[in-house]
């Protein structure tokens, strides 16, 4: 019960704290401007990354895992393909291979690739750094 009046107390302290700047303020004091541009700002476009499980080539579309499931990506003539950052084509793309890009996610949870890079390098991990007690000989 003490540490609900507490509570309480703080709380009205900090209101009238609020409250006390507005009632200082002149009344010929004119009020900001409202803001011109209120709309949300669009989203970017959805990142995906996985291994390729499966290859429809007559839709573009991958199936990608994607750690504990699959997710599907639809290739069009505008995306932009590109194998270990060189120029490539959807026929590059290669059951194992791992793809990342982005694009627009659909209503039916389908992404359509803006843009789709294909790996065929992992990459590789740097060694840990040698301890002092380590000699190289």
């Amino acid at each position: 019960m003490k540490s609900i009046r507490t509570l309480s107390a703080i709380l009205l302290a900090a209101a009238t704290c609020a409250a006390w700047p507005a009632t200082a303020q002149d009344a010929t004091t004119p009020a900001p401007p409202p803001a011109t541009n209120t709309a949300p700002r669009p989203r970017p476009n959805p990142r995906y990354t996985g291994i390729i499980q499966s290859i429809d080539s007559t839709n573009m579309i991958l199936t990608l895992k994607v750690a504990n499931r699959e997710a599907k990506v639809k290739v069009t003539s505008t995306t932009r393909i590109t194998k270990n950052r060189q120029p490539a084509t959807f026929s590059d793309a290669v059951v194992g291979l791992r793809v990342m890009g982005s694009g627009k996610k659909g209503d039916d949870g389908v992404v359509t690739a803006t843009t789709m890079n294909i790996m065929t390098k992992a990459p590789t991990p740097t060694p840990p750094p040698a301890t002092p007690s380590q000699k190289t000989e």
